[in-house]
């Protein structure tokens, strides 16, 4: 009896071991083998440009009594003094005081217009931590100094460049092409907001829309040594709550078994401690269908055979902050208020919780799961103001990302492309009814050092960086005037 269990328990584990390995020999790379095109020489004014569009302080700000619209003005008008052409053959529209929507109609109505986005607004800063002035767009050694500089100027500077490169050489697009670029992205949106509806009460039904977002990176994704695009298809939501109980009070001297506060702090615990559960979602199943050919031996086994071995990889993802915030539907307590004095028993005591949301939960299934979670009526939930659900996925089977993917091989050689889950916010959430095929990216290349002076100190890009990116959207519009081949 015993020689007949250890026979089967055998044979079953030689069946997975063949599968293991069927799966992994059929684990097969979705990248594409494309050499470096020839581009047109990037303007030598183009870096003097990014220089000087940083010197304008486009600051946007939550109360819009002290945006400086007056700046805004003066950085259209370096625009069109800048990009003549691109003033001459594109329509421009004005939305929410500042947001710009350029336009250009295409001579084949059969194709589906491409967005590219943008935007104006740049974060505050605090100058004295900065080594040189935030906004003086200085140009030293290579680089370009200043704020905005990657977020998101960067961006807006290389897409006029590459218009005003087309139009150079007589451009004149197939596929009808709008440039909008946002005026208060770092508060909201609003200009997003106000392009996005006028696209969509206009019927405009987009081939493609694409914003900032993820980058290149190397050395970031473990086991991989070339770099990486990473390609933004879907970003996640997020959801402030207000927990708040309101219990008896009284004299320190002679508490109740239980006060508000300790209720609350109950309800606290009860949220950490159930979180909800680490998932993979469409866009990290994409990455991972992407990445995981690219892995060497063994560690690509495990990739391969997801169906058995995903709680290895649940337990990678989870074991770092970045990673588990990737399959996670996080959860942060942020604030705590309660008492007045420290004799006095509160009446009142109140905590705020933020989530940012993976896209297979939306905020109120999430409030839902909160009221059972907590399971206790003298805890009352609140939604604050700003909740958003996350982003639709887009897919990564399309016309629009095979050719963003063809496009960063064309510029970048060598690099491999990669869907994956933002883990941020952009404009491009307003823009889910004007386009099924949504995607984040920013075509420059970045390391640990270069991410955290994004909304930090410091910012700057390298020159070389900067004219990749021109030479990047250049390629994308002149690629995305070719209809699909069926």
């Amino acid at each position: 009896m015993v020689k007949k269990v250890v026979k089967y328990f055998l044979y079953i584990f030689i069946l997975l071991l063949i599968a293991l390995v069927l799966k992994t020999a059929f684990y097969t790379s979705k990248q594409v083998n494309i050499k470096n095109v020839e581009i047109a020489g990037v303007s030598e004014s183009s870096v003097a440009h990014l220089g000087m569009a940083i010197g304008f302080k486009t600051i946007s700000n939550m109360d819009n009594n002290l945006v400086d619209t007056a700046v805004f003005r003066a950085f259209h008008s370096f625009l069109e003094t800048a990009y003549p052409l691109v003033h001459q053959n594109m329509g421009k529209e004005l939305f929410n005081h500042s947001a710009l929507l350029y336009k250009i109609e295409g001579s084949n109505k059969s194709l589906k217009p491409i967005v590219l986005l943008a935007h104006q607004d740049v974060v505050p800063v605090v100058e004295e931590e900065w080594d040189e002035a935030p906004f003086s767009g200085k140009i030293e050694n290579g680089v370009i100094w200043g704020r905005g500089a990657l977020d998101n100027k960067g961006s807006l500077i290389a897409i006029m460049e590459a218009m005003e490169m087309l139009f150079n050489l007589g451009f004149q697009p197939e596929r009808t092409t709008y440039l909008a670029f946002g005026d208060d992205e770092e508060v909201g949106g609003n200009g997003a907001i106000a392009m996005a509806a006028e696209l969509e009460k206009r019927g405009v039904d987009a081939e493609m829309v694409l914003d900032e977002g993820m980058v290149i990176t190397k050395g970031i994704v473990p086991m991989i040594e070339q770099p990486v695009a990473t390609i933004g298809t879907s970003e996640k939501g997020y959801l402030t709550v207000e927990l708040a109980c309101k219990y008896e009070g009284g004299h320190s001297s002679m508490p109740n078994a239980e006060t508000a506060i300790s209720i609350l702090s109950n309800a606290i615990v009860k949220v950490t401690e159930n979180r909800p559960a680490a998932t993979f979602t469409q866009p990290v199943n994409d990455f991972m269908g992407f990445i995981g050919p690219e892995i060497s031996w063994p560690a690509r086994v495990v990739f391969a055979n997801k169906w058995l071995l995903g709680g290895i990889l649940k337990g990678i993802y989870t074991s770092s902050s970045p990673g588990n915030a990737t399959v996670r539907t996080t959860t942060a307590p942020t604030m705590v208020s309660g008492g007045i004095k420290d004799n006095v028993l509160p009446t009142t005591a109140k905590a705020t919780i933020n989530f940012r949301l993976l896209p297979n939960i939306s905020t109120d299934e999430l409030v839902k799961y909160l009221r059972k979670v907590i399971d206790d009526w003298r805890v009352d939930i609140t939604v604050l103001e700003g909740a958003r659900e996350p982003a639709p996925v887009s897919s990564v089977e399309t016309y629009a990302f095979s050719t963003i993917q063809k496009t960063v091989g064309q510029v970048f050689e060598g690099t491999l492309v990669a869907p994956t889950l933002m883990l941020g916010s952009s404009d491009s959430r307003h823009y889910s009814k004007v386009s099924k095929n949504i995607y984040r990216f920013a075509p420059y290349q970045l390391r640990n050092e270069d991410l955290a002076t994004i909304h930090g100190a410091n910012e700057k890009i390298s020159i070389e960086n900067y004219q990749a990116m021109i030479r990047f959207y250049y390629q994308l519009i002149k690629n995305m005037q070719v209809a699909e081949q069926k």
